[in-house]
């Protein structure tokens, strides 16, 4: 009686001890096909949802238009590294080209990303404080979420980058230790890579400088944005953000050089490659790939004091951001006009002037540069601020009312087409991992052939198979890694308390 009764109970701790397993495994299947889900997934990047969020398709349209570009302008510089060296007459060629031509507007496609960054972040920012009142309190509360989440939203693309590294192959500082080493990596995970010297960056992870850039920017706005938003009874948001565009520009001045930094002159006369790669990634691809390059490696170059300077820090590029910033408050506090034809008229001419803007650098002669001192230094330090507050006018007319005089319902159907989702959803893997996967074809042998045509047959045969490979890539990791982490992130980081405000 005594073995049946404890034969009972063991079978009962046993029973127990399964439906605990089994009900454990039905919690973590339900979470697990609460963040995966692949074919929704899958399907979201060619379909939208219809939402209140619609007014804001144009910007898929932008963002696929500036990835396409900079993937353009990197097979540029990656195929130009073949062409025999100023002043050969293939380089002459080179220069006159219509990849050359282009190549300023495929650089300045990367302002694009900066301004969407800065707009996205403050429409959000501004409506969710218009629907809640925000405080000293509530926003330092909230302050350190929004970098997090921030940070977790750039994490899974830089895990991918890094994966790409290890299997592609990057080369060790020479003479290097794990303290170096890690550095290496710890800049570029903890967003101050802009501030490393270009010669210690892993070549690999070149692209994730501007993350750095975006997160830092990030952070220093969010505030500068409450900031405003507490003082607008003294002077407004948008006269403030104004006023620091203007800034922007005047720092870029003071910071630019023409005499150290002769940027111009640099750009016709030498390869672009052995100007921005560390030397010993490009004796690396000599060695491992049976490379011979027809230029010498720069072991120093002004265009390296440029890039410290003007290029990478926070300090001379925030005039992209706050361009979009200004756009968020237009489009925020848009009022009602009536119909307003001389408005139709300056949103031809605006835009005429923008269309004419983008193509000076195409018809500009490579035989008489600009000479003057004073010309170059006010081209440079306004020159991306301007190109960014063209763009932020075109967006402008796709997303204003249909009331508004600036209003352009082409526009808004070109940018707001299906067509640009796939590439706008996934823009910023394939801006991440397209270089490595450019090298890896290229110098790795698949497209070394092209190196036999021009530089602008070579880019076209090139481009679709780059983008092909880099959204494929692209795709599978969106669904198995960035969205579920994602969903993740809303799900727990929703857990924290937050101060309760009253509805204004």
């Amino acid at each position: 009686m005594i073995s049946i009764l404890f034969e009972s109970f063991f079978l009962s701790l046993s029973f127990i001890s399964t439906f605990k397993k089994k009900q454990l495994f039905v919690t973590y299947f339900r979470k697990r096909k609460m963040f995966w889900q692949l074919r929704r997934d899958f399907t979201s990047l060619f379909s939208r949802k219809n939402n209140s969020q619609n007014h804001l398709y144009p910007v898929d349209g932008l963002r696929a238009i500036a990835s396409l570009l900079i993937i353009l302008c990197h097979l540029v510089t990656i195929f130009s590294a073949f062409v025999p060296s100023y002043p050969s007459i293939e380089w002459q060629n080179y220069i006159r080209s219509v990849s050359f031509a282009l190549s300023p507007l495929m650089a300045y496609a990367l302002e694009i990303f900066f301004m969407l960054s800065g707009f996205l972040l403050t429409n959000k920012l501004l409506i969710q404080w218009r629907k809640n009142s925000v405080n000293y309190q509530s926003f330092l509360q909230e302050y350190p979420l929004l970098i997090l989440k921030r940070a977790l939203r750039f994490w899974p693309g830089m895990l991918l980058s890094t994966i790409l590294m290890f299997v592609c192959g990057e080369p060790r500082y020479p003479y290097s230790d794990y303290v170096f080493e890690s550095f290496r990596y710890i800049s570029v995970w903890f967003f101050f890579q802009n501030y490393i010297d270009i010669e210690y960056w892993q070549a690999s992870l070149a692209p994730l400088w501007s993350v750095s850039l975006d997160m830092q920017v990030h952070i220093i706005l969010s505030l500068l944005l409450y900031l405003f938003y507490s003082c607008q009874k003294y002077i407004s948001i948008d006269r403030s953000l104004k006023i620091l565009f203007l800034l922007s520009i005047v720092v870029s001045i003071f910071l630019f050089n023409p005499v150290t930094m002769p940027i111009i002159l640099i750009t016709l006369r030498y390869h672009t490659l052995s100007l921005l790669l560390p030397v010993h990634f490009m004796h690396w691809l000599e060695i491992n790939y049976n490379l011979t390059f027809p230029f010498e490696l720069q072991q120093s170059n002004p265009m390296k004091t440029f890039l410290h300077r003007m290029y990478l820090p926070v300090e001379a590029r925030f005039g992209s951001f706050i361009t979009d910033a200004i756009l968020a408050i237009h489009i925020i506090h848009f009022v009602p006009q009536q119909d307003d034809r001389n408005g139709t008229r300056k949103k031809y001419f605006f835009l005429g002037l923008i269309f004419l803007y983008v193509i000076s650098p195409m018809v500009q002669s490579v035989d008489n540069p600009l000479q003057s001192n004073f010309l170059i230094t006010l081209a440079i330090a306004s020159s991306r601020q301007i190109f960014a507050l063209g763009q932020a006018f075109i967006l402008f007319t796709a997303l204003c009312p249909p009331s508004h005089p600036y209003h352009s319902p082409w526009i808004k159907r070109c940018l707001s087409s299906s067509i640009w989702l796939p590439i706008s959803k996934l823009s910023y893997l394939v801006y991440l991992i397209h270089w490595q996967v450019s090298f890896g074809l290229v110098f790795g042998g698949s497209l070394l052939f092209l190196r036999a045509y021009s530089v602008t047959y070579a880019v076209m045969i090139s481009f679709p198979i780059v983008l092909f490979i880099s959204q494929l890539i692209s795709c599978i990791w969106y669904v198995l890694i960035e969205k579920p982490t994602e969903r993740a992130v809303k799900h727990y980081l929703s857990r924290y308390p937050r101060t309760k405000t009253n509805s204004q």
